[in-house]
Formats: C-alpha cells, structure tokens, sequence
C-alpha cells in the first residue's frame, strides 16, 4: 500500500490556506456588497415612489384647497341662510297669534251679541258692539273671564284677565243695547302655539 506522501512545505499549505480564506471572505464580502446594494436600492426605489405619491398628494391637496377657496361664497351665503333660518324660526315661535285671540273671542261671544268694531292692541282689546239685552252683554262679559268655558280653546282657558265695560246704552229706535268694553289678556299666552 502506498501512502500519501505530503511533498508541499508547510508554509506554502498555510499560504494556500490564507489564499483560500482571503477567496471565500472576498466572496462574502462581494455577495454582502450585493445584498446590501440591492437593499439599498429597494429602498431608494421605494423611496421615491413615497416622494412622488406625496408630491401628487400634496398637489391634490392644492387643488382641493384652491377649490375650497373658490367656493367660499357659498359658505358665506350658507351662513346668511343659517342666520336667515333662524330668525325666522325664532320670529314664528314668539309671534303672537292673534287669529286664535279673535276666534276665542267668537266662541265665548253669545248668539245675540254682534261686534261691530274690535280694536286690538298689545295686551288689550276694545270691542264696541250691539246685544239684544244687558243680561247677553253680561252673559258675554261672564264668558270672557270664565277660566272653565266649555267650547274654547283650552289652551287659551286663562287668556283673559280683566274685561271693564265703559258703556252700555238702550237705543230705543232699533231696540238693542250698544256697548263698548276694555278686555286685557295675556299676549304671552298667544305665543308659541
């Protein structure tokens, strides 16, 4: 049998040895150089794909706001609309109704009385008229200040607070009895219903 005889000096094993690792290290250190290059250049890559999405985003943004600045008039008379809308709303809940007043006067009113003039004021009204009897301009008077008359409007129960008859006269021509009374009420009561 033949055995391997080894001719090659030492130093020049250890020379081929350092050889080899210097190889295989410049080959590693090559193949990090690729990798970290191709990471690098991934991330430039990505990099600006961001750079040019925000660029669009920001342009896009700039349009929206130069649309939104060319509309301004529109949030202005939306504005005035808002403040318009209100003050009707705010005038319609306190107005008084003053057609619920007359009506509530009509009811409580007898069958044989006729108003010929009613003149209404704030808190007040003054009604001139003719009746077939004083007992039907009392009845009229009673009705007016009854808080449980039957056939009202039962919101408007308390409408009236004070009547004051200032005259009442027999005219013997047409056989009637022409009187003029003073009735304050609540305004107050006529809002918002």
């Amino acid at each position: 049998m033949l055995s391997d005889v080894n001719l090659i000096p030492q130093e020049e094993i250890i020379e081929q040895k350092k050889t080899a690792a210097v190889k295989s290290s410049s080959i590693i250190s090559v193949l990090f150089l690729l990798l970290a290059l191709g990471i690098s250049a991934y991330f430039y890559v990505t990099t600006s794909k961001i750079d040019a999405d925000i660029k669009r985003t920001d342009n896009e943004i700039e349009n929206f706001r130069s649309k939104i600045k060319s509309m301004s008039y529109v949030e202005v008379a939306a504005r005035n609309l808002d403040k318009k809308y209100n003050s009707l709303k705010s005038l319609f809940s306190s107005r008084s109704k003053y057609s619920l007043l007359l009506k509530e006067v009509q009811v409580r009113k007898p069958s044989d009385v006729i108003i010929q003039n009613l003149d209404t004021k704030v808190g007040e009204i003054s009604i001139s008229g003719t009746s077939g009897s004083y007992v039907s301009v009392k009845s009229f008077i009673d009705n007016l200040l009854n808080k449980e008359f039957d056939g009202g409007d039962s919101r408007l129960k308390d409408l009236f607070v004070e009547v004051s008859l200032n005259s009442a006269n027999f005219d013997k021509s047409s056989n009637t009895v022409k009187f003029f009374i003073v009735v304050s009420y609540q305004d107050g009561r006529l809002q918002g219903l």
